[in-house]
């Protein structure tokens, strides 16, 4: 199969949330989001029984989780992505892969998250090379800040755990603070709270990219506690 196998279930005026092809579309600009109902991970729609479930945001072109879902054939994983071409080829390597463990979602991370996910959902949550919107006044778009790193706590299992990379010195000081502000994780990590290598986490496109440019990259961990 090619990316280009893949194509929107319907037309702009006409969007709304649905699951086709193994990819659930979560649309943008669309206010509706709290009336539709997720049909359950044990779905045929989706994984058609359940498991131990990890999520990766902020996928792109998909290298990592697939990787990983081939590696792990008895968990499920879920690639949420924004970009629809980058999930065109998530949807191929999945299906070239005949993977059945992994499950796709063309949409924003907090809006999946909020309005899409039932509390309690996922082991592990994995966020790698967030944009880091690197200009001082785009800084608000950043993802890794409240209210979703709630939301996520909320979709959290107890003892989950978080574990988010990046190459950005800046945006990773801000998680760090953000985290110590939130009551719901606690980092595994001693001060500074972030290490530079992790033997046998798993390689991407932005992860080969930074390092032939000879980037830092930053890996921060965080157990899930305090009060539901």
């Amino acid at each position: 199969m090619k990316p280009k196998d893949l194509k929107c279930p319907f037309k702009w005026e006409d969007r709304r949330p649905l699951i086709d092809q193994g990819v659930l579309f979560v649309p943008q600009y669309y206010t509706r989001h709290h009336e539709w109902e997720f049909p359950g991970w044990e779905s045929p729609e989706v994984f058609g029984r359940t498991g131990p479930i990890e999520v990766e945001y902020c996928t792109g072109n998909g290298a990592w989780i697939i990787e990983k879902a081939i590696q792990h054939p008895d968990r499920f994983w879920v690639a949420v992505e924004r970009q629809f071409e980058r999930v065109r080829k998530i949807w191929s390597k999945m299906r070239n892969f005949n993977l059945n463990n992994l499950f796709i979602v063309c949409g924003e991370a907090l809006t999946f998250t909020q309005f899409y996910v039932p509390a309690c959902c996922f082991q592990k949550i994995y966020i790698n090379f967030p944009d880091p919107w690197p200009k001082e006044k785009h800084a608000k778009n950043r993802l890794i800040k409240e209210p979703f790193i709630s939301e996520m706590a909320r979709a959290a299992v107890d003892h989950a755990t978080v574990t988010m990379v990046t190459d950005h010195a800046s945006y990773m000081q801000q998680i760090i603070e953000s985290m110590r502000e939130s009551p719901l994780w606690q980092s595994a990590f001693p001060a500074p709270h972030y290490v530079t290598e992790w033997e046998g986490y798993g390689t991407s496109y932005f992860d080969e990219l930074w390092r032939t440019q000879g980037q830092v990259i930053h890996y921060m961990h965080y157990h899930r506690g305090g009060p539901r």
